[in-house]
C-alpha cells in the first residue's frame, strides 16, 4: 500500500503517527455511536464498555485493563452510573469491593458500540485488504508485548 503523499505527517515517529490515528478513531466512533442515537456516549467510555460487555469486573481490574489509575476509572465509571450505563452489585468472592456490570441501557449502548467496531473494522480488511490488516493488528500486538 503506497504511503499516502501527506508531507505534514511524520512517518519516522511512531508515537505522533499512533496519537493522530487513535484521536482519528475516537472521534469517528463517537460520532457514528451519536448518529445512532446514543448523543451522551463519550469516546472516553469505550474501553469500559468493551471490558464489561460479557461480563462484571472489579475497579481495580478495569483500571488495570485499561491502563490508567483506579482513581480515574473511579471518576469515569461515576460518570456512566450517573447516566444510567453501568450499576454495581456486591462482590460474593470479597465483599470489600464491588462487582461493575453494564446496566440494560449500557448492553444497549455496549451492542451499538461493537456494531460500530465491526463496521469499521470491516472497512479497514475492505481497504486494506485482509492479510494487511491482520499484520497490522498483529504487529500492534508485539509493540504492545514489547513495552508491559
Amino acid at each position: 500500500m503506497a504511503r499516502p503523499k501527506n508531507q505534514n505527517l511524520n512517518f519516522h515517529n511512531l508515537l505522533i503517527l499512533v496519537s493522530k490515528l487513535r484521536r482519528k478513531l475516537d472521534s469517528q466512533i463517537e460520532a457514528e455511536v451519536h448518529y445512532r442515537g446514543f448523543k451522551n456516549f463519550k469516546s472516553s467510555y469505550l474501553p469500559i464498555f468493551l471490558i464489561l460487555y460479557k461480563e462484571g469486573s472489579t475497579t481495580v481490574r478495569i483500571a488495570e485493563e485499561c491502563g490508567v489509575t483506579k482513581q480515574a476509572i473511579s471518576k469515569l465509571l461515576l460518570e456512566m452510573a450517573n447516566l444510567g450505563f453501568i450499576k454495581t452489585q456486591v462482590n460474593k468472592q470479597d465483599r470489600r469491593s464491588s462487582i461493575v456490570l453494564l446496566s440494560a441501557k449500557g448492553m444497549k449502548m455496549a451492542t451499538e458500540v461493537r456494531d460500530c467496531l465491526t463496521n469499521l473494522t470491516d472497512n479497514y480488511k475492505s481497504l486494506m485488504g485482509k492479510t494487511k490488516y491482520e499484520n497490522l493488528v498483529e504487529l500492534l500486538e508485539v509493540l504492545w508485548i514489547l513495552h508491559e
